[in-house]
């Protein structure tokens, strides 16, 4: 194929997926809290208590894990844009490695700390 073609349908494509995607995890957030709503209805006809649908509460660690994961996306995303930029490396490898490295590191980190308490 052209590779003039190629180039001119991707971002439609791209673009497309983004939204397609979006709509997909909203959809899937939307039917997650009409179960939870189902499932404390059907506790409260038979009696019960609805708290025995609330999940454990979320601890701080769970929060910072979530946190120090993100610092890692974020640290990778912009050493993978400086390597692509510094040393023409493609889009795809320089993010992906980078970002895979960094929240793999950091979690390490968090993972000693933790061990060490």
């Amino acid at each position: 194929m052209d590779t003039n073609f190629l180039d001119a349908i991707q971002e439609p494509i791209m673009g497309l997926l983004g939204i397609g995607l979006s709509f997909m995890a909203l959809f899937i957030i939307f039917k997650a809290v009409q179960l939870k709503n189902r499932e404390r209805l059907a506790l409260i006809e038979k009696g019960m208590d609805p708290s025995l649908a609330d999940p454990k509460p979320k601890s701080k660690q769970n929060n910072l894990k979530n946190g120090i994961i993100l610092i890692g996306i974020a640290i990778g995303v912009l050493t993978g844009y400086f390597l692509n930029l510094i040393f023409k490396i493609p889009n795809f490898v320089a993010y992906s490695s980078t970002i895979l490295v960094f929240c793999g590191i950091l979690l390490i980190i968090f993972h000693r700390r933790d061990i060490t308490r």
